[in-house]
C-alpha cells in the first residue's frame, strides 16, 4: 500500500526487477536456494541478507521493505527529499519503505549536494576542547584583548598564560599607535615575550603592529575570525575584570583606585587552575597585603633567640699589670706570663711588655692580674716578634717584671723601679724629641776595624 501511494508503483518496480540482471539472479536464488559458492561483488550485499529476502507479486522484498533497482533509485530519493528533511529523517523514512545496497551513502550524497539545504544548515557541533600548551616559564606567551566601552572607558587586558598574571591598562584610544605604546611599557617592565595571541581587530592586523612585533622577535598568533574561544585566555580575563569592576560600582573610590584594588586582589589570590597566586609564579614571591598584618611576626623573636649573647668587651689601660699567653714553650698548651700593657693598637689588640720584649696580643689572650699576684719571671725570654724595647721610642727597658714603666712620649707616667740593675753609664744622653733620659745598661765597647781592612797592612 505504501508503494502504490508513490508515483513509482509496485507494477513498475516488479517489471524493473525482472529486467535487472542482478536482481533477477537474486530472485532465482531466493526461490531455489543460494549455492555454497563464493559470490561476485554485485551479489555479496544480497547474500548477506539472504535469510530476510522474500518475493511478493514479482517484487523482491527485505522484510517489509521493497528492494529498488537502479532504474528507480533516484526517483525514490527525490520523493524522500520532497519536504527537505534532514539526513537523519530521510534515512528513517527510507528504512520504512525501501532498501538497496549503500542506500545511506546515496541519501547523504543527495542531501549534501542540494544547495538550498546547505544554506540553511545550523552550525556544526562544537569540536572537543583543544587547550593551549602551558608555557614552561612566565611571560613566554601572552594573550591580549580590548574590553569596552566599559564604564565609559576602554581597557587593554593582558594575561600571562603561565602564571595567569593580569595587567589592565586604561586606553584613551585604541589605535595601533596607542596599542604599541602600551605594549612598550609592558615589555620594558617584564621583557619581550616569545608569542603574542590576539584576535583579528584592526589594531592587531595593521602592518605597523606586525612590523613592531617582528622587529622585537615576537611571534604573532591571530585567532580564527568570529571565534572568541580561540583566544579564550584573554576573553576569560576580560570577563573576570568586568565582573569585579561591576561589583565595585557602589564604592566611592576613583576608577584608578578600583582598578588597583582589583589587580592586587586578583594577583594575590590562588588561581583555580594553578592553585597558586599569580604573583608567586610570575614574580617568584608573595605580595604583601593588608591581610598579612594580622599574622604574628615571629622573625624578631626568632632572631633574638638565635643571636648569640655577646659579653662586654674587656678593656685594658696603658700601664695595667696583666698576664698574657706565652706560646714559646708549647704553642698547643701555652702558659701564662706576667706583663704590662704599654700600647693599645686597636679595639681588640694590645702591645704587652714581657721582660725586655714586646708581644702583640688579642684581648682574648690577656687577663687581668692583681699586682700582688706571684708570677715567676722567665729566666730567658724568647722574642715572638722582631721588635725589642730599644726599637720603640720612649720605652725604658727593665728586666724586672715587678717594675712599672710606661712610654713617656705616648703617656708620660713616672717610672718607679724597685730593683735597679748595676750599670756603668758613660754619658747621659737626652732625646730632645721625647725628653726622656736613656741609660746604657752595659759599658760601651771600643769597636776596632779588622786588620784586613787596615790600609798598608
Amino acid at each position: 500500500m505504501q508503494v502504490n501511494s508513490v508515483p513509482v508503483t509496485a507494477t513498475r518496480i516488479a517489471a524493473a526487477t525482472k529486467g535487472d540482471t542482478t536482481l533477477a539472479r537474486v530472485m532465482e536464488f531466493t526461490r531455489s536456494g543460494w549455492p555454497n559458492v563464493e559470490m561476485g561483488d554485485e551479489l555479496k550485499p544480497y547474500h548477506r541478507i539472504c535469510d530476510e529476502l522474500t518475493i511478493e507479486e514479482g517484487c523482491l522484498l527485505r522484510g517489509v521493505r521493497v528492494i529498488i533497482s537502479n532504474q528507480y533509485q533516484s526517483e525514490i530519493l527525490d520523493e524522500l527529499h520532497s519536504n527537505h528533511p534532514g539526513i537523519v529523517r530521510m534515512k528513517s523514512l527510507a528504512r520504512l519503505h525501501a532498501w538497496w545496497p549503500n542506500m545511506d551513502v546515496d541519501i547523504e550524497r543527495k542531501k549534501s549536494g542540494y544547495e538550498a539545504c546547505q544554506k540553511v544548515l545550523p552550525n556544526a557541533p562544537k569540536s572537543p576542547a583543544n587547550p593551549w600548551r602551558w608555557p614552561s616559564a612566565p611571560w613566554n606567551r601572552i594573550h591580549i584583548d580590548f574590553a569596552g566601552p566599559f564604564m565609559s572607558e576602554m581597557f587593554m587586558v593582558v594575561v600571562d598564560a603561565h602564571s595567569k598574571w593580569l595587567d589592565v591598562i586604561r586606553m584613551s584610544s585604541t589605535t595601533t599607535a596607542s596599542t604599541i605604546n602600551a605594549l612598550r611599557f609592558l615589555f620594558a617592565s617584564y621583557g619581550l615575550p616569545i608569542e603574542l595571541v590576539s584576535d583579528n581587530g584592526p589594531q592587531f592586523t595593521a602592518a605597523e603592529f606586525a612590523t613592531f612585533l617582528k622587529e622585537n622577535g615576537v611571534r604573532h598568533i591571530l585567532s580564527a575570525p568570529y571565534h572568541p574561544s580561540s583566544n579564550g585566555e584573554a576573553e576569560r580575563a576580560v570577563r573576570t575584570f568586568k565582573q569585579a569592576m561591576k561589583s565595585l560600582v557602589q564604592s566611592d573610590s576613583s576608577l584608578n583606585q578600583k582598578l588597583a584594588s582589583f589587580l592586587l586582589s586578583y594577583r594575590t589570590t590562588p588561581h583555580s587552575l594553578t592553585k597558586t597566586p599569580p604573583s608567586e609564579l610570575f614574580l617568584g614571591r608573595k605580595l604583601r597585603t593588608r591581610l598579612d598584618i594580622m599574622r604574628p611576626d615571629l622573625s624578631g623573636k626568632t632572631q633574638q633567640k638565635t643571636t648569640p649573647t655577646e659579653s662586654k668587651t674587656r678593656l685594658f689601660e696603658i700601664g695595667d699589670i696583666v698576664i698574657t699567653r706565652d706560646y714559646h714553650g708549647n704553642p698547643r698548651k701555652p702558659s701564662w706570663i706576667k706583663g704590662i700593657v704599654i700600647r693599645k693598637l686597636g679595639p681588640m689588640t694590645y702591645t704587652i711588655q714581657v721582660d725586655n720584649l714586646i708581644w702583640k696580643r688579642h684581648v682574648d689572650q690577656i687577663r687581668t692580674c692583681d699586682p700582688a699576684c706571684n708570677f715567676e719571671p722567665r729566666e730567658q725570654a724568647v722574642p715572638d716578634t722582631q721588635n725589642s724595647l730599644d726599637s720603640l721610642p720612649g720605652i725604658l727597658p727593665n728586666p724586672t717584671i715587678g717594675t712599672q714603666r710606661i712610654p713617656s712620649a705616648d703617656c708620660p707616667i713616672r717610672i718607679q723601679t724597685s730593683e735597679v740593675t748595676t750599670t756603668t753609664p758613660e754619658t747621659d744622653q737626652t732625646d730632645p724629641s721625647t725628653n726622656v733620659t736613656h741609660e746604657h745598661r752595659y759599658p760601651r765597647r771600643d769597636i776596632i776595624k779588622p786588620s784586613r781592612l787596615i790600609e798598608n797592612c
